[in-house]
């Protein structure tokens, strides 16, 4: 599914999105490379254990938020509750 929605969001068929689309190369060329060098990896990862450690239903938490949210508004298909 995501990579239909993005196929169909890379469909260049009017000006205005062609316009858009070279404003964003040139200011992606306008800021450069991707600079990560400040990123401790180190303690990204620690951090990371840390809060799985502390959240160990994070997942499950965050699937059956996302589900409800999905009913509510009634986009979860066979949800006619």
């Amino acid at each position: 599914m995501a990579t239909q929605s993005f196929d169909e969001m890379m469909i260049i068929d009017t000006p205005e999105k062609a316009r858009n689309l070279e404003a964003a190369f040139w200011e992606a060329e306008r800021r450069g490379p991707l600079n990560l060098d400040h990123i401790d990896i180190e303690e990204e990862l620690r951090r990371g254990r840390e809060f799985l450690k502390n959240n160990p239903n994070w997942l499950k938490e965050a699937a059956a938020a996302a589900k409800a949210r999905l009913i509510e508004r009634g986009e979860l298909p066979g949800s006619d509750e």
